[in-house]
């Protein structure tokens, strides 16, 4: 018998199944990690299958060493998810089963996040032992029942040979458990009740899960009570025997959720993210694997918990880009989480206060459940929301990237002991060119975004058909001189800040400042402590966490997000505006400032109303007009080569590879394909950058046609082909 192992090590020459020879004596089975030689090191690899495969010569395979742990971690739910995300997203199988089981994550080892407690009971009632300190022990175990050794020898005054000989008379015995970090948590009482919209939802949620079981869709403003839903159910799994995977789109919200968890449900929460060390992941792991742990919270990768009886998977601000991961493998978490669910019959729920367009679209469409909470818990407003126009601060003299508005609700809030948080997007990678005057901003006259100033030509450029332009020196609108490229960062938010209220104690918080190990809790265990007046920082601070002292947000740049060059720009800029916004009042009144230089804006007055309605029925109409997703599917191939020439010359081979492909299937009018051309940012670490886009109704065609494609194509040794299948960042 023969064992097809994945190694676990990532490294592009290790990504296929190796066989080695099963030991008569070896109990080996799929999903077990085992010891093996591979070369002249000794790692440890994934057991993906087991044949008796004839053509697979024996004597040219190599035994396995050991097994590292009898217990099977991958299950076979993980098993067949791996192959599926294989085959959705074009990669290796492999690449999937590393990315479930990461490098670095040794098995071997102690477990420093588990240990050993002797418990001590007692068997006869009826002995009457004769020495006093015998006696105090009897007692105590009559009146409390069992109790912790080291526990029992305290309140005794006693030493550990007394209870042995109690022990060695069949009075007493100690027993060993293996306890897990937080298993000894208490949880508390639940008191609260349920809003009438709360329990309308949670007994369609049951329904739903205990009949059809599909996935459900729980679009609810900020404050509605989502999270009290997530924890209702995942008191009811767990009384059930099963084990739930909650997960959060940033490492930052992870300690906030773990915490809400731990004090509502107790112990036996394991957390699983990409922050932990080796060893803390590697205790996770086992303790899941082995049902110690049956509440998983995490980030993306949790996904991929070994939970061997998974009832339930709640993705918490599920619209979030941050489920997408932009390196092999390019799987979304959504996409998982419901072959997951499909796999085993768990249910899966999926929460926002901003539903990704797509999801609530096949809501609409009835292929998920939709539930929805549009107000907040107890009836309280939502922050009273106000746009300031920046091209008129400019025009009265402002220059400073804070509204005279906004400096005076942080100066009053700030002398009222209230704490305010100040958000600025990033996600833009090239600044968009704006008129400080009127507003105006360069548009594509061929697509419906803005171009982008790539500063090293000094032209604009778009970055979906390539369309160039030059710089404009004056405004294409009014004339004026005051047209600029557009862009500022937390330091320079943090300056002025400090400037305008220089006694204030101001955090900042981006992936800067977010270096450190357990920097992220701190900066969130300063603000629940009141330890910081204002909170600046990026989109990890814009959703899900909860202040109880926050009653000020100020949007520094709302324009920022709504002029990125991407599809998804305007469904961005309105989900950011309003997530960060769902930050302050949550527990009182609060403000909201946004500031921007197009007030007009759409996509910002819908987000200062908190009108989801108005922002989907615009959003959605626009997409299917230009047949872009829910309408479509698409899937990115990007060229990277040490050279330009290098990635041009591949480029064109896969342009005419597809061509021809389409041709051959006759599938010339059922999709299409765009370049190559340069990719927005044409040149990274020195590499330079080409993308093909393929676009078309059905994704099994696109997958079909592009396997095809590039069967046969050789890359010299300096380039590289990433396909992205259903990408969501096209920079």
């Amino acid at each position: 018998m023969l064992a097809g192992v994945i190694i676990n090590k990532k490294t592009a020459a290790l990504n296929r199944i190796f066989h080695y020879i099963v030991p008569a004596d070896l109990p080996v089975l799929p999903g077990q990690i085992v010891e093996v030689e591979f070369g002249r090191q000794t790692l440890e690899a994934i057991v993906v299958e087991l044949t008796d495969n004839a053509q697979i010569l024996p004597e040219k395979l190599k035994s396995i060493k050991r097994l590292v742990n009898p217990q099977q971690l991958f299950g076979a739910d993980l098993l067949a998810l791996s192959q599926f995300a294989a085959d959705y997203y074009l990669c290796s199988r492999a690449s999937v089963l590393q990315a479930m089981l990461p490098s670095g994550m040794h098995l071997t080892g102690t477990m420093p996040r588990s240990q050993i407690r002797r418990v001590v009971q007692l068997l006869n009632n009826e002995a009457k032992p004769t020495g006093a300190k015998q006696r105090r022990v009897i007692d105590l175990l009559k009146a409390q029942g069992e109790l912790p050794l080291h526990e029992l020898l305290a309140l005794a005054e006693a030493q550990l040979p007394t209870v042995k000989r109690l022990q060695e008379q069949g009075i007493v015995a100690i027993i060993e458990e293996e306890i897990w970090d937080g298993q000894n948590l208490q949880p508390e009482a639940d008191n609260r009740e349920l809003s009438a919209a709360q329990r309308q939802v949670l007994a369609k949620i049951k329904e739903n899960f205990e009949g059809d079981n599909k996935p459900v869709l729980l679009h609810g403003v900020t404050g509605s009570g989502k999270t009290e839903i997530y924890l209702r159910l995942a008191e009811e799994f767990r009384r059930q025997g099963q084990q739930v995977i909650i997960l959060v789109p940033e490492i930052a919200l992870t300690p906030q959720t773990v915490w809400i968890f731990r004090q509502r449900l107790g112990g036996g929460v394991a957390v699983l993210h990409s922050g932990l060390t080796g060893a803390e992941r590697r205790a996770a792991w086992l303790g899941i694997a082995s049902g110690h742990y049956d509440l998983v919270i995490g980030a993306r990768s949790a996904i991929f918990a070994p939970t061997p009886n998974l009832g339930l998977i709640v993705i918490d601000e599920e619209h979030e880009s941050t489920y997408k991961q932009d390196n092999a493998p390019r799987f979304h978490t959504r996409v998982l989480a419901q072959e997951r669910c499909r796999l085993t019959g768990a249910s899966l729920l999926l929460g926002s206060a901003t539903p990704d367009i797509e999801s609530y679209y096949k809501a609409e469409q009835g292929e998920y459940l939709l539930c929805e909470m549009p107000k907040r818990i107890g009836g309280r407003e939502q922050a009273k929301m106000r746009l300031v126009d920046m091209s008129r601060e400019f025009k009265e003299g402002n220059n400073s990237v804070l509204s005279r508005l906004l400096q005076q609700k942080l100066r009053e809030n700030w002398q009222a002991g209230h704490q305010s948080l100040l958000f600025l997007n990033r996600r833009g990678y090239e600044s968009f060119v704006s008129c400080r005057h009127c507003g105006f901003v360069v548009q594509c006259p061929h697509c419906s975004v803005a171009m982008a100033y790539h500063q090293g030509e000094n032209v604009l450029k778009c970055h979906y058909c390539g369309q160039t332009a030059p710089l404009p020196q004056l405004c294409p609108e009014c004339g004026s001189h005051a047209i600029r490229y557009f862009g500022a960062g937390t330091q320079k938010i943090v300056e002025a800040v400090q400037n305008l209220l220089p006694e204030a104690r101001i955090a900042r918080m981006d992936r800067d400042t977010a270096t450190e190990r357990g920097s992220f809790e701190q900066i969130y265990q300063a603000m629940r402590r009141g330890d910081v007046d204002i909170l600046v920082g990026t989109q990890m601070i814009a959703k899900g966490l909860d202040f109880p002292n926050l009653t000020l947000v100020g949007v520094v740049a709302a324009d920022l997000a709504l002029n990125v060059p991407d599809l998804r720009s305007g469904e961005r800029a309105f989900q950011l505006t309003t997530q960060v916004a769902g930050r302050a009042g949550r527990h009182q009144s609060g403000e909201v400032i946004v500031q921007t230089y197009q007030p007009t804006s759409e996509i910002l007055q819908a987000a200062v109303r908190n009108d989801y309605q108005s922002f989907y029925r615009r959003e959605i109409l626009q997409r299917r007009l230009a047949e872009y997703p829910p309408f479509s599917s698409m899937i990115r191939v990007v060229i990277s080569a040490g050279s330009m020439d290098s990635a041009v010359e591949v480029g064109r081979k896969l342009a005419i590879n597809l061509q021809r492909t389409l041709e051959n299937m006759q599938a010339e009018d059922k999709m299409r394909y765009f370049g190559p051309k340069p990719c927005p940012r044409v040149k990274i670490k020195n590499r330079y950058r080409l993308q093909i886009m393929l676009k078309g109704r059905d994704l099994a065609l696109l997958r079909t046609v592009l396997s095809r494609a590039t069967e046969s194509l050789r890359l010299p040794p300096d380039t590289n082909l990433a396909i992205d299948v259903e990408p969501l960042n096209l920079i």
